[in-house]
């Protein structure tokens, strides 16, 4: 099976105006690689952003019928918790729609908190009806785990997720500002 072009995707990303490189583990915060390999240590690599809303972009062969892959794109926080419902009932998103005529009808998102801010933004609608036929459309979702919120979605190839992309950011900001007015923890000095 091929391998995803990385180099393709920080090429299409570039051109769009994201800074972002192949990412390194040496990237990640020490504290949190144990954490992130899940996301980050695949065999496909994985990017780190420098700019816009998404942390990394983690990337994962599975076999299919020809060359498919899971994307991670990780917004990261230091008191996201797997294992915390609050999180779930917070972060936990995902798109209903109809299709009627190849158009997008009662177009949605249901979970968390998180889906209302994704619902009220006009723009990330108008974005989702108008590519809501691409896979890369179909299967996003958003879900918290230790230490990060990840938007999951399924490409064919690094266009298809460079196309998708700015929809993404979108998610990720409202992600980032539904953390900022959330109090999860406190830091605590050890």
């Amino acid at each position: 099976m091929p391998v995803f072009d990385l180099s393709s995707l920080v090429r299409l990303l570039s051109e769009q105006g994201y800074r972002c490189k192949a990412g390194s583990m040496a990237d990640v915060m020490p504290e949190r690689r144990p954490y992130f390999e899940r996301w980050l240590a695949n065999r496909d690599g994985f990017v780190t952003m420098q700019s816009g809303n998404i942390d990394y972009i983690g990337i994962e062969e599975v076999v299919r019928m020809g060359p498919f892959f899971d994307v991670h794109c990780m917004v990261a926080n230091d008191f996201v918790a797997d294992n915390d419902d609050n999180a779930h009932n917070l972060l936990d998103a995902s798109p209903y729609y109809k299709l009627k005529n190849g158009k997008a009808t009662n177009l949605g998102w249901s979970g968390g908190v998180l889906s209302t801010y994704l619902a009220k933004d006009a723009g990330l609608t108008q974005a989702l009806s108008q590519s809501i036929t691409r896979e890369e459309v179909k299967r996003l979702k958003v879900k918290a785990h230790d230490y990060c919120c990840i938007i999951e979605t399924g490409v064919w190839d690094p266009a298809g997720l460079a196309a998708v992309f700015p929809i993404i950011d979108m998610m990720a900001t409202h992600t980032r500002q539904l953390l900022k007015q959330v109090h999860f923890g406190e830091y605590v000095d050890r």
